[in-house]
């Protein structure tokens, strides 16, 4: 194509195509996680309205409270 040797080609056209199929994949195969972490905070809660922590939860910064 356009004079270009066939491993050119593929790697110009190739790496592309893998990363849109990777891509595509991953999207199809995440399309339910955030129903699975509804579930799971009701799950911990007890199934009664949102789940505010879960139990053994410190409710401070991850950073240790360093500003």
């Amino acid at each position: 194509m356009f004079g270009l040797p066939a491993a050119t080609v593929a790697i110009i056209f190739g790496i592309p195509a893998i990363w849109v199929i990777y891509t595509l994949t991953f999207v199809y195969l995440s399309r339910g996680w955030k129903a699975e972490d509804v579930a799971e905070d009701q799950l911990t809660a007890g199934g009664s309205g949102p789940a505010t922590s879960a139990p053994g939860h410190r409710s401070e910064p991850e950073n240790g409270g360093a500003a």
